[in-house]
């Protein structure tokens, strides 16, 4: 399924219809909380930091689930390795996003994010 992410009323919109597919495939809820909180970094950072719009797409294969996201130039933020301090201001959310998924640019720049099922 496919979603145009223009503002966060839409990215809302487009979190709330991965989760429900995958409720509705009996995803275990830790998976699916997991991806949700990928999905909301991601596509947030896509808002405050890319120009333009993003595309979501997602699915399922027997190992992962795959969210896709696109937009009008190449998105991949740099992966975290460390957490910021307790006391910065920003800093966490890319650092839980790579302990919960492995992150992709594909051929034609399409930035794959995979979740252990």
């Amino acid at each position: 399924m496919k979603y145009e992410i223009i503002d966060y009323e839409t990215l809302r919109l487009a979190v709330d219809g991965l989760c429900d597919f995958l409720f509705a495939q009996e995803i275990a809820p830790e998976r699916v909380f997991d991806s949700r909180l990928v999905a909301y970094e991601l596509l947030s950072n896509v808002l405050k930091h890319a120009d333009g719009n993003a595309k979501l797409d997602f699915g399922l294969t027997p190992e992962f689930v795959e969210l896709k996201i696109a937009t009008a130039e190449v998105f991949f933020p740099v992966k975290k390795e460390t957490c910021s301090d307790v006391y910065a201001e920003s800093g966490r959310g890319l650092f839980l996003v790579d302990r919960l998924a492995e992150r992709f640019i594909t051929e034609d720049g399409v930035l794959l994010i995979r979740i252990k099922r």
